[in-house]
């Protein structure tokens, strides 16, 4: 079937069809889907990648080890809720460990959703788990809607999948998820694939100049499944409630701590070794800003949606002075003008 010959719908578009129209048109969509060529996958990632799954186990153990800065402690659990057959791991996302670190604990081989704005070196240490690489270009639709079509390819033919819905690395101090889109659980209704819940926690180490990985948690939710009458809106609740719980789940087994407890200096070494990540993988931190989903909301604006700004000429002699953010300004000129 030619890509002429069905047109793919909107979101929107598919929930005026009835009952009996949404099933004859996914019907057809996964025919097209299973049977297209891939044009957004690097190559190998269908009939190569599989075969280097124990291969890829070692490569990804010690790359973490390497971006961690020394032997890191992994620990993972929750496996027993990954059912057979192709999957989505839909991970929460802090940083760049979180592409490899799950990979040895994976019972198969899984592609990966990953941006095509990184480094070249960053995509061929990649290369042997295979990509579905995607222009974060909201404009670049035709790129955008390849990448769905070779992730519902991928699926409908057997491969699992790894998606990041936060599409940005969180670093917020307050904040358990980034907002998310619904771009995955779309993906899950429309190939019939569970989605599983999944969390990388990470332990720092500050106590000197640079900042170290000490220590990763993965961990495997309940999976997801989607139906086609299913409220998206809904399912995405119920991701983000498993992502929720699992992330303070994790943090308390870590120890709590009240944020006096942490010195500006602390979290602005945790966002200097983040920003040296995102720059050693070509990606710019203004950019990870704009596109995170709903990033313009204003309450996103006042909790730090994805990092804090901070004095950079203290911060270089080991000063660390965390500065307020423009919503927070903005807020105490309105207080000021209402005398509050």
């Amino acid at each position: 079937m030619e890509k002429s010959e069905i047109k793919i719908l909107t979101l929107k578009e598919e929930k005026q069809l009835s009952k009996f129209e949404l099933q004859e048109y996914y019907e057809k969509l996964r025919e097209y889907a299973k049977t297209r060529k891939l044009t957004n996958t690097t190559p190998g990632a269908t009939s190569i990648a599989p075969k280097l799954k124990e291969a890829t186990n070692k490569i990804a153990d010690k790359l973490t080890d390497f971006l961690a800065g020394g032997n890191v402690i992994k620990v993972s659990d929750g496996q027993e809720n990954i059912p057979e057959g192709s999957v989505i791991y839909a991970h929460s996302h802090q940083g760049l460990l979180d592409n490899f670190s799950w990979i040895p604990f994976t019972p198969e081989h899984a592609v990966i959703l990953h941006s095509k704005k990184v480094k070249k070196i960053l995509v061929f240490v990649q290369l042997n788990t295979g990509l579905v690489l995607v222009s974060k270009d909201p404009s670049d639709k035709e790129n955008r809607q390849n990448a769905k079509l070779d992730l519902m390819t991928l699926g409908l033919n057997g491969i699992s999948l790894a998606y990041f819905p936060e599409a940005a690395w969180n670093l917020s101090p307050n904040k358990l998820h980034l907002p998310m889109n619904y771009g995955f659980l779309d993906i899950a209704r429309k190939t019939e694939m569970p989605v599983i819940p999944t969390v990388d926690e990470f332990s720092y180490d500050t106590s000197s100049n640079k900042v170290t990985i000490t220590k990763i948690h993965t961990r495997f939710g309940k999976p997801i499944y989607v139906n086609p009458k299913d409220n998206l809106s809904k399912k995405l609740l119920e991701y983000e409630e498993q992502i929720s719980t699992m992330r303070w789940d994790l943090i308390e087994e870590k120890g709590l701590f009240q944020r006096k407890d942490i010195s500006d200096m602390d979290y602005i070494k945790y966002l200097q070794k983040n920003i040296q990540d995102l720059n050693m993988g070509g990606i710019d931190i203004n950019v990870e800003r704009e596109t995170i989903w709903q990033s313009e909301d204003e309450f996103y604006k006042y909790f730090h949606v994805n990092d804090v700004p901070y004095d950079e000429i203290l911060a270089k002699y080991g000063y660390g002075k965390l500065l307020e953010t423009e919503e927070v300004r903005k807020l105490k000129r309105i207080n000021k003008i209402h005398n509050i």
